[in-house]
C-alpha cells in the first residue's frame, strides 16, 4: 500500500494546562540562583517560562549583545503569558524603569513588564517603611547608584552596606549568615523598620522568614518582591506562606 495514502490522521484534541498566570522570565546568564529562588517562590499553578541572556556592566552601565525582542524571541509568543519580569536589579538601576519598560514593552507588546528594582519601589511603597536598610554585594560604585534610585522614588535609605563583590560566582556563594550578620549591623545602626536585599544571585529567599523572626522588621529581597509584583500583575491574589511578610498577604 502507498505510504502516503496509509497514514491514518487523527483529530487532536487539546486539554489547556491548568494554571492561574504565565510569567515570562528573563534571566542573566551569570545567576547561578535567580531562577530556582523564583521557582520556589511560585505557586504550582504559575508556569514560569525561562530563557537567558549575556550582559555586560562595562563602565557601569547595563547592555546585552542582542535587543531585548531578540531575547524574548526566545521565549513562548507573549500571548501565552501574562507578565514578562526581567530578572536583573542592578540592570533596572542601571538602565532607568522608563528605559527598561520602553524595552520591555517593545520586546512583548500587551503584557505586564515588572523586574527586581521596579519591584523593590512598588514593595517599598506597599509597606511603607519610614526608614529602610539597604544592603546589596555589588561592587561599592555601583552601589553608590542605588541610593539616589531609591531617593527619586521618595523612598529613604536610613542605613546601607556592600559586600563589594568582585564577581557574580562571589554573590552567588555568598554566606548567608554573613548576609545575616551584616544586616543586624544595619539595623541596629538606623532602627530601620525593613531591610531590602538587593540582587536576585544572593541566595537569601529560603532564608527570609528567618531573617524577620530574627531582625523584627520586614526582609525583601530583590527575587521575592519580583514574585510577589509579577503575581499580582497576573492577578493572582492567593498569599504565599513561609518567605516574608511581604508575600504572606493577600494581594488586591
Amino acid at each position: 500500500m502507498d505510504a502516503q495514502t496509509s497514514t491514518i490522521v487523527f483529530s487532536p484534541k487539546t486539554v489547556p494546562a491548568a494554571v492561574s498566570a504565565r510569567i515570562g522570565f528573563i534571566l542573566l546568564n551569570s545567576d547561578e540562583v535567580g531562577e530556582g529562588a523564583f521557582q520556589l517562590l511560585m505557586p504550582e499553578d504559575v508556569a514560569v517560562y525561562t530563557t537567558r541572556t549575556a550582559y555586560s556592566h562595562a563602565g557601569g552601565g547595563f547592555t546585552t549583545p542582542t535587543s531585548f525582542t531578540e531575547i524574548a524571541n526566545t521565549l513562548p509568543p507573549s500571548d501565552r503569558f501574562d507578565v514578562l519580569a526581567f530578572s536583573c536589579t542592578s540592570g533596572t538601576v542601571a538602565l532607568g524603569i522608563p528605559t527598561l519598560l520602553r524595552e520591555l514593552e517593545q520586546a512583548c507588546p500587551g503584557v505586564k513588564y515588572t523586574s527586581p528594582g521596579i519591584a523593590m519601589i512598588e514593595a517599598l511603597k506597599h509597606l511603607n517603611p519610614k526608614r529602610i536598610a539597604l544592603l546589596t554585594p555589588y561592587g561599592f560604585d555601583f552601589h553608590q547608584k542605588f541610593l539616589p534610585f531609591l531617593a527619586g522614588a521618595g523612598i529613604h535609605v536610613a542605613a546601607d552596606g556592600v559586600f563589594d563583590c568582585k564577581t557574580d560566582v562571589e554573590i552567588c556563594e555568598l554566606d548567608v549568615e554573613e548576609v545575616l550578620s551584616a544586616a543586624k549591623a544595619l539595623v541596629k545602626q538606623s532602627a530601620a523598620d525593613a531591610l531590602f536585599l538587593s540582587c536576585t544571585a544572593m541566595p537569601v529567599v529560603p532564608h527570609l522568614a528567618r531573617f524577620e523572626q530574627e531582625l523584627g522588621i520586614p526582609v525583601m529581597s530583590s527575587t521575592q518582591a519580583m514574585a510577589w509584583h509579577a503575581l499580582g500583575l497576573a492577578g493572582y491574589a492567593a498569599p504565599i506562606a513561609g518567605f516574608g511578610q511581604l508575600l504572606n498577604a493577600r494581594r488586591g
